[in-house]
């Protein structure tokens, strides 16, 4: 998953963020948007989740696209808005359970 570079501070959309697992691209087709979140895991805080409360939008499902719009909490309250190292990687939830797809290690860092 391609998460980098990041808006994160102002809540711009995070577009095209590409969903893979060890086996290639995921395909989002036929999923609501409702069953994608993003989990951050605070490495520097034993592993500590938080799940983020933005949206997602599939925007190329049989290419596993999907576009992500940090919520408020998600940037004041939320991982994304606390400096720190965070496995992030969203999870899909299929009829079978959920299905988390490959990470990415991001740094979160409070700049002027």
């Amino acid at each position: 998953m391609g998460l980098s570079p990041f808006r994160i501070g102002d809540g711009r959309t995070w577009p095209d963020q590409a969903f893979t697992t060890d086996s290639g691209i995921f395909p989002l087709t036929g999923l609501a948007n409702s069953a994608i979140v993003l989990h951050m895991e605070d490495i520097n805080n034993n592993n500590a989740l938080y799940i983020c409360t933005g949206a997602w939008v599939i925007r190329d499902g049989p290419n596993g696209k999907a576009d992500f719009t940090p919520s408020v909490a998600d940037l004041t309250t939320g991982s994304l808005g606390k400096p720190g190292l965070y496995q992030a990687y969203p999870v899909v939830t299929l009829a079978s359970g959920p299905v988390p797809m490959d990470g990415q290690l991001i740094q979160v860092s409070s700049q002027p």
